[in-house]
């Protein structure tokens, strides 16, 4: 394998690394949120980005196996966002659901910027395929994001359960 193939795997092998652990990270926010939520409807709604985070996650891993090769072994500190803290023990009050939003609208942008790198720089049709996938998802998770936060601000409303935007208690 010649250095540039081998530089262009390494580097397709961190981008699906990196992805893991920002879906992890991911995972454990959307969670931890749907347990603060007390809307029914609204919890579904998290714990459903949450599944999907898990799902993204296990096709990343398979993506891995199949053009790394292996296991991702040790994954790197953190992902693209820094999720952790992101909750106090509180509460959440308007500040914060504004602030928790933000937060998760910004992961999901840059989540699917990440992923494009990784379509852009496959070499493998299928490869391409997964990221491309991802890339959509993500898209569709920050779009979702945006429009509920217009809701919060009272701006548009498709996306609320009887008069309640997504994150209102």
């Amino acid at each position: 394998m010649s250095d540039s193939k081998s530089d262009a795997k390494q580097e397709m092998a961190e981008i699906i690394k990196i992805g893991i652990k920002t879906e992890i990270e991911g995972q454990k926010f959307y969670s931890t949120l749907a347990q603060r939520i007390k809307n029914p409807e609204t919890r579904k709604k998290i714990e459903a980005l949450a599944s999907d985070e898990v799902s993204h996650e296990r096709r990343l891993r398979d993506l891995y196996k199949e053009h790394i090769g292996g296991d991702p072994g040790e994954l790197p500190k953190e992902g693209l966002t820094i999720f952790e803290d992101a909750f106090g023990n509180e509460k959440l009050d308007e500040a914060d659901k504004f602030r928790l939003l933000e937060l998760a609208i910004e992961a999901e942008r840059l989540t699917a910027r990440h992923y494009k790198k990784g379509e852009d720089k496959a070499d493998n049709p299928q490869t391409r395929k997964v990221f491309s996938e991802l890339v959509a998802e993500e898209d569709g998770h920050f779009n979702m994001l945006m429009a509920e936060r217009e809701g919060l601000r009272g701006n548009i409303h498709w996306f609320t359960y009887d008069d309640q935007a997504m994150l209102e208690d």
